[in-house]
């Protein structure tokens, strides 16, 4: 099925600019509409007590490895690309600094069999959905300071629909 949707995926944007505005245009109600269940349904795991009492070690836990995570990709990504493309290695950290949602389903296993306690799948809980908050001010940060600004607007919002009729 993922095969699928990739080819489908490569062949809409194969056919213009305009097939795919078009496709995007009807797709992106569904797609904004799964994502707030998706972040709904994040809000549901955190327990905003568990939150208020480890606060501060939230923070540390959160900061070091977002912090880390963003030096580890710089570096990789360093060795990588050529030196010409300083801007690309900067915000392309910045896109991973964050840590991934599938590490809620692996956190979840892991307590079902016994491996972590309830206080590390709830540290693991919050962290994560701190990080994943963190990450679109780490992006804005990253694009402020590294695209130029009539390239910045084009990333902040997408294309519109149809032209304008004035145009």
């Amino acid at each position: 099925m993922e095969l699928g949707c990739f080819l489908a995926g490569a062949l809409l944007s194969s056919q213009g600019q305009i097939c795919t505005t078009e496709v995007m245009g009807c797709i992106e109600p569904i797609r904004d509409f799964l994502a707030i269940i998706f972040f709904a349904s994040i809000g549901f795991h955190v327990f905003p007590t568990f939150v208020l009492y480890e606060l501060t070690i939230l923070v540390v836990l959160t900061l070091s490895l977002v912090i880390m995570k963003f030096l580890m990709a710089v570096l990789v990504l360093s060795a990588i690309l050529p030196k010409g493309s300083r801007h690309i290695r900067w915000i392309v950290s910045a896109g991973l600094a964050q840590v991934s949602e599938f590490s809620f389903v692996l956190g979840s296993r892991a307590r079902r069999a016994g491996i972590i306690s309830r206080e590390v799948y709830l540290l693991v809980l919050s962290v994560t959905t701190l990080s994943l908050l963190l990450a679109p001010v780490l992006w804005r940060a990253a694009t402020h300071k590294w695209v130029p600004r009539a390239e910045r607007k084009t990333l902040a919002r997408p294309p519109p629909l149809l032209p304008h009729p004035a145009d």
